[in-house]
């Protein structure tokens, strides 16, 4: 290989960037990127049809495929196995159910839904842990031992069938409310501390033989303080914490990819010079780069203010990956995707994980006799989906149930006892349904959080589909509450109204509980 195209295979393009090149054939002519991200969520386009943002269809993917001069490496955060209907979100409810045998089953589903897609790389599990409750990430505990030992079978799971996991998002969410989606976060513990916790993680995870970490715009000021332009180094530019730190002090020997170069917590205005400094400082594999970088990487590593044994060491990290996936494609190593199983793992996590947090009045299970007409308050992000499935899951067995969102459909008499007081009179049994991951903005969902304390303890249920840490926070004095520690779908609206009228026992513990 010439220097730029060694280059050129620690890139992991987007498909926009590939269509800002002029789409697929022009582009891998021209520039021999060694990585895609594949993400198939709802597709962006412009007026003509050209997909513009990263998300694009399994038949793009193919297609770029046919034209990369090299085999394409493809990392993913999803992808679902084609015949697949339960999409519904696990990794809460593996911190509920402490399930090790669900973990590696979870880990073992994800491995499948990347190997019908013919992708090499999942972008996860997350390790992070929650030590700020308001945190908006979807970590499953504070406790170190409990993450260690749930994404050691998570990451187990995966790797057996032949696709390289990811560990993010080093050096650790969970310290510091900024989300670095919108500005550069935090860990804020002593490094001793965070030795203890995310560095007791991650160490744990190389015992696994993790294939990649990524890192994240975050900074670790305990390990890297050097204050520069008013920012502590995050991560991503940060040699001391990539190199030092991860490679070095923890012993890591795989390959270190960035989180995206766009986020809004590492971008500078300059994502050429941005994407160079990542490189610099230790990442292997960068993703979402401009393909304009490599030719400043060129020009840095021929004079010498980059030297060669920087990337002679991200190339043999790739390589180090490349043939323990190669490996098993070579002698199948792993399962048949199969959507069925999948499907089952993941209704068995989810019943798994699900928790009646508090039942301490009895007032569940209901039943016709006791109950007849339910209120569904709609305190979700989404805007009644959910509420609506359970409402339709209640009247098909025999309950009378309303949906509404600002109670009386006018958010500034949401909060007066007397409006409320009229209304609940009404009904024999009122369920919030909740599904915020932290709460902020004024809005209506979180303006029914509000509502939530005016109405009648001895008729209320708080079902909670978000963070399983707002229930302290947020719902101190409720007596009655499910969590559901998973997404809102039509399946886990099911088991919750089995749950409710006390067809199935819920077996999941409390996030909160160490």
């Amino acid at each position: 290989m010439t220097l730029r195209e060694k280059i050129f295979k620690t890139f992991s393009v987007t498909i926009r960037e590939i269509n800002t090149h002029g789409g697929p054939e022009k582009f891998f002519e021209k520039y021999p990127v060694g990585g895609i991200y594949y993400g198939e969520a709802d597709v962006l386009r412009d007026e003509n049809g050209i997909e513009i943002g990263t998300q694009f269809d399994f038949d793009k993917l193919n297609e770029c495929k046919k034209y990369a001069k090299n085999r394409l490496w493809v990392c993913a955060d999803f992808a679902a196995v084609r015949g697949q209907t339960v999409l519904a979100d696990n990794q809460r409810s593996l911190g509920a159910s402490k399930n090790l045998d669900d973990a590696y089953k979870w880990g073992k589903t994800l491995g499948m839904q990347m190997n019908d897609k013919g992708i090499d790389m999942i972008l996860g599990p997350s390790i992070d842990m929650c030590f700020d409750p308001l945190m908006y990430l979807m970590a499953i505990s504070d406790d170190p031992k409990l993450v260690a030992s749930i994404y050691r079978q998570v990451v187990k799971g995966i790797q057996e069938q032949g696709v390289c996991a990811t560990v993010k998002h080093f050096p650790g969410l969970g310290t510091y409310f900024v989300n670095m989606h919108i500005g550069p976060g935090s860990n804020k513990l002593p490094f001793d501390k965070w030795m203890e916790t995310y560095g007791y993680t991650y160490k744990e995870m190389f015992k696994e033989d993790v294939m990649s970490v990524m890192t994240t715009h975050v900074s670790l000021k305990s390990y890297d303080n050097e204050f520069t332009d008013g920012f502590y180094p995050i991560a991503t530019y940060s040699k001391k914490l990539t190199t030092d730190l991860l490679k070095g002090e923890l012993g890591f020997k795989g390959a270190v990819i960035t989180d995206a170069l766009i986020m809004g917590g590492n971008a500078t205005g300059d994502l050429v010079k941005e994407t160079v400094q990542a490189f610099k400082a230790g990442a292997d594999i960068l993703l979402w780069p401009p393909v304009e970088a490599a030719e400043e990487i060129e020009r840095q590593i021929l004079s010498g203010e980059i030297p060669m044994s920087r990337l002679d060491d991200a190339l043999e990290r790739i390589e180090r990956m490349e043939k323990f996936r190669l490996d098993a494609l070579e002698n199948k190593t792993y399962d048949t995707p199969d959507p069925e199983y999948v499907d089952q793992v993941k209704l068995d996590c989810i019943r798994h994980g699900m928790c009646m947090l508090r039942n301490n009045i009895g007032l569940l299970p209901i039943s016709n006799e006791q109950v007849k007409k339910i209120l569904i308050v709609d305190a979700t992000d989404e805007d009644k989906v959910s509420s609506y499935l359970l409402k339709d899951e209640l009247e098909n067995r025999g309950f009378t149930a309303d949906v509404k969102r600002d109670i009386y459909d006018v958010p500034s008499r949401v909060c007066w006892q007397n409006d409320i007081d009229a209304l609940q009179a009404q009904y024999d049994l009122v369920i919030f349904n909740v599904n915020a991951f932290f709460v902020a903005q004024w809005s209506v969902p979180h303006m029914l959080i509000w509502a939530s304390h005016l109405f009648d303890k001895k008729k209320k249920l708080i079902v909670n589909y978000g963070s399983p840490y707002f229930a302290t926070e947020y719902f101190p004095e409720d007596p009655t509450f499910i969590e559901m520690n998973t997404t809102p779908s039509k399946e886990t609206v099911k088991m919750l109204a089995d749950a409710i009228l006390g067809d199935i026992e819920l077996t999941g513990e409390s996030i909160l509980n160490k």
